[in-house]
């Protein structure tokens, strides 16, 4: 890490450190009454309020102080206004936001929330902004380089936060598109054979252990519907664990969310205090919430749900250019015309098209598809705002779940744990009813029985679990039932493996504490490799031909199962599992195989969820070895090949000699800064690379996919806590980096190695242990009273 320090050195003689201010006394405007922030040695601060709205503005305040460069970029992503900001490399970024319409739909969602919702809102951006204008010595470095000052934000801004979240979280529309790839490059016996569904014999979260079901019959259906329409051309984990499992007699909830791998992270821990309530635990900046933390009384933690709460449709556009064709007619669109700025060139004028059943979104993508699509999503829709603004409350769990009755963002699985002794898990979030089809491919939108039905699946009908028997309940991604239980959810959800492999660990023993949860979270026992061991190693007869592939198979006979860094059969494995990933699918669609192993489309969507449910389809077949897979081929030849292959692609890129081959130095991990770009912006804002074990299906993930097996990690746990009910004080909490955005800071990347070893640090909760914690102190006074 040495090498990086003389240009962050350079970057501080030339624009200075400009940290934010933490101690003394500032007077700002918003606030009802004084407000204290007290800061840890890691940069954690504590919030003393004299009412709600001053704790969501003490939050915003240090948000801002920490993170000015992160909460311009969201703001400007949301409002589409990055290419005024960075040039021409932002307005694909602003179609997107503009074809979708984020600040549409908040401008119309302001109105749909109650007032004190809004209230909260406009607390936490007076924040920001007194944040921003008070709480920093100057702007950020990041501003300083683009020449521009900090955006002031606005409630508004929030509701298009809350609105980027939910598309970016989205399960489903991207692997839609993918399917029509695959359907007008190959064909449906293409998709058929190919589409990942979910594995039949993986567990789903509720009940635990139980099986999912088939769900191809689904697929089945709309390709049915489809076949006639088109012209053919040839993932996060979190548990919690029942008191009567425990060390302690409580319950411990732990949480670890996977998201990409930037700096800083989307994560800011932070602890708030009022006199009716008060909150430890991550913050997600740009909103007034925390998706994982404790109120004293209860602990809560999320994983994204990937239910399928969008869907794609095929737009037949009129001659005017303006009108969609509906039945036998056309009927017209709402035309909105947008006008994007571009720093250091002329404006773009976009327009934009909104159809009943959603906007116009072709345009945002690359020319891989030839049809007009449009987008119907739960969270273009202006609905109430709830859910996580209101668990800062909860004194039970029907409480909690109540909170989620109106939460129109992202489809999250919540685990949680309280000091009574319950534990449950609810799925949350809101789901489309639909006359035809189940959302897997985009259907016509000129058919009227193609679209959703007016009311949503209700609150009442979503899934959830208490209290189970076996003493825990978990989830990863997968599935969240059974098939034919409760609504339809969808079923592009990833493999199962990573919370098989939790349920295996939790079923295994009783007596946890937070350390054992801990070394849960950084487990890399790899499940996929102990179902295809034996068929893999079984080819020792065919490989004894080839001394390439019967080298292949000894380093994989001697590995022990385990993703870890230092591990060289893991990248035999890897190298192994991406090559027969690759012959499968360019066997079945020879066009379209990059999409069905995850390829994306272009700068918006550069992979899709393909890419992290490869391997139960590679084992379900491998397993399986249908017959007429290969043309002029067997499935042996196949696998054969593939071993030889992985070797000269080791020894090609890494050297003849295996002892060089281990896994984290292959595929190190590089945490990603958006202006390190190009050098040597790189050495002053990235963090990395170091070694890293873990991939897509192990409970430590560090996901590549197929298509760049040793590329940087996709998506990881940018931050990881295990929270005890019976001792708060033994809670720990880590973040993949630091609490600042600023690379001059210390707090910059001082949990960073914290997090590599799978540790945290506690947030202090009792009053004489935020005291004893403090060294720094920041008294905020009010200004003026409020209005």
């Amino acid at each position: 890490m040495a090498g990086i320090e003389w240009p962050r050195m350079l970057l501080g003689l030339v624009l200075g450190r400009r940290l934010p201010r933490v101690r003394g006394r500032v007077r700002v405007e918003g606030l009802d009454g004084p407000l204290t922030i007290r800061r840890d040695r890691w940069g954690i601060p504590h919030v003393d309020a004299q009412s709600a709205t001053d704790a969501w503005f003490g939050l915003g305040f240090c948000h801002a102080q920490d993170r000015a460069f992160q909460l311009e970029l969201l703001l400007r992503v949301g409002s589409g206004t990055l290419a005024d900001l960075i040039g021409r490399d932002g307005v694909p970024i602003d179609r997107m936001s503009r074809r979708l319409g984020f600040r549409r739909t908040a401008l119309a969602q302001l109105e749909a929330i109650g007032p004190d919702v809004r209230e909260v809102l406009e607390a936490y951006v007076s924040g920001i902004n007194q944040g921003l204008r008070h709480g920093l010595s100057r702007p950020p470095h990041e501003l300083s380089l683009l020449r521009r000052p900090p955006t002031p934000w606005t409630a508004i801004d929030v509701l298009c936060f809350v609105g980027l979240q939910a598309f970016s979280l989205s399960s489903n529309w991207d692997v839609e598109l993918a399917r029509l790839k695959i359907l007008t490059e190959d064909g449906p016996e293409a998709v058929a054979a190919l589409d990942p569904s979910y594995p039949d014999w993986l567990p789903v979260a509720a009940p635990p252990g139980a099986p999912a079901g088939a769900t191809l019959d689904r697929l089945a259906a709309d390709l049915a519907v489809f076949q006639g329409l088109v012209p053919f051309g040839g993932a996060s984990n979190n548990w919690a664990i029942a008191g009567s499992r425990t060390a302690s007699g409580k319950p411990l909830l732990a949480n670890d969310p996977h998201l990409a791998p930037r700096l800083p992270a989307p994560w800011y821990l932070a602890h708030l205090r009022t006199p009716d309530w008060e909150v430890a635990g991550a913050s997600f900046v740009g909103g007034p919430a925390f998706p994982i933390g404790t109120n004293g009384f209860a602990a809560w933690g999320i994983t994204a749900a990937l239910t399928d709460g969008v869907d794609l449709f095929l737009e037949e556009i009129g001659p005017d250019g303006a009108s969609v064709r509906e039945g036998e007619g056309e009927v017209p669109c709402d035309v909105i015309v947008e006008r994007i700025a571009v720093k250091g060139g002329e404006p773009i004028e976009e327009r934009v098209l909104v159809t009943r059943r959603g906007p116009v979104i072709t345009a945002i993508l690359d020319d891989s598809l030839p049809q007009a699509l449009s987008m119907s999503a739960v969270w273009l829709r202006p609905l109430p705002l709830r859910g996580f603004l209101d668990v800062v409350h909860a004194s039970s769990f029907e409480a909690f779940r109540g909170a989620f009755a109106e939460w129109p963002g992202p489809t999250l699985n919540v685990v949680y744990a309280d000091r009574e002794g319950r534990i449950g898990w609810q799925l949350v979030g809101q789901l489309p009813r639909r006359k035809r089809g189940n959302g897997t491919i985009p259907l016509q939108g000129a058919d009227p029985d193609n679209a959703w039905e007016e009311s949503f699946v209700p609150f009442e009908e979503m899934p959830f679990l208490s209290d189970p028997q076996n003493g825990w309940v978990a989830t990863a991604n997968a599935q969240p039932v059974p098939d034919g239980t409760g609504p339809f959810l969808g079923i592009d959800f990833v493999d199962g493996y990573r919370v098989a492999r939790i349920g295996e660990v939790l079923s295994g023993r009783d007596g946890w504490d937070v350390a054992a949860a801990q070394r849960l979270q950084m487990d890399v026992t790899c499940l996929p490799w102990r179902e295809l061991r034996e068929a893999v190693l079984g080819l020792s007869a065919e490989a004894a031909a080839d001394p390439r592939a019967a080298a292949a198979l000894d380093l994989l006979e001697e590995w022990d199962g385990q993703m870890a860094a230092g591990s060289i059969g893991a990248s035999v494995y890897q190298a192994f599992s991406a090559s027969l990933t690759r012959r499968l699918a360019q066997a079945k669609a020879p066009r379209a195989w990059p999409w069905a192993i995850g390829e994306g489309f272009g700068q918006i969507v550069p992979r899709t969820l393909f890419s992290t449910r490869a391997m139960g389809r590679l084992v379900r077949l491998l397993r399986d070895r249908p017959s007429g897979w290969f043309a002029d081929s067997s499935w042996e030849a196949q696998a054969v090949e593939s071993l030889t292959e992985t070797m000269s692609t080791l020894e090609a890129a890494y050297g003849t000699d295996p002892s060089a081959w281990r896994w984290g130095h292959l595929r190190p991990l590089t945490l990603e800064h958006p202006m390190a770009a190009r050098p040597p912006l790189d050495r002053i804002f990235n963090l990395g690379p170091i070694p890293i074990g873990g991939d897509s299906n192990t409970p430590m993930q560090a996901s590549s996919g197929p298509m760049a097996p040793f590329g940087n990690p996709g998506f990881l746990a940018n931050t990881r806590c295990v929270m005890d009910l019976g001792n708060p004080a033994a809670s720990r909490f880590s973040l993949a980096g630091g609490q600042s955005g600023n690379p001059l800071s210390r707090h910059y990347g001082d949990l960073f190695k914290l997090w590599q070893r799978g540790e945290g640090v506690p947030i202090a909760w009792a009053e004489s242990e935020v005291a004893a914690a403090t060294v720094a102190t920041l008294t905020l006074e009010a200004e003026s009273a409020k209005d």
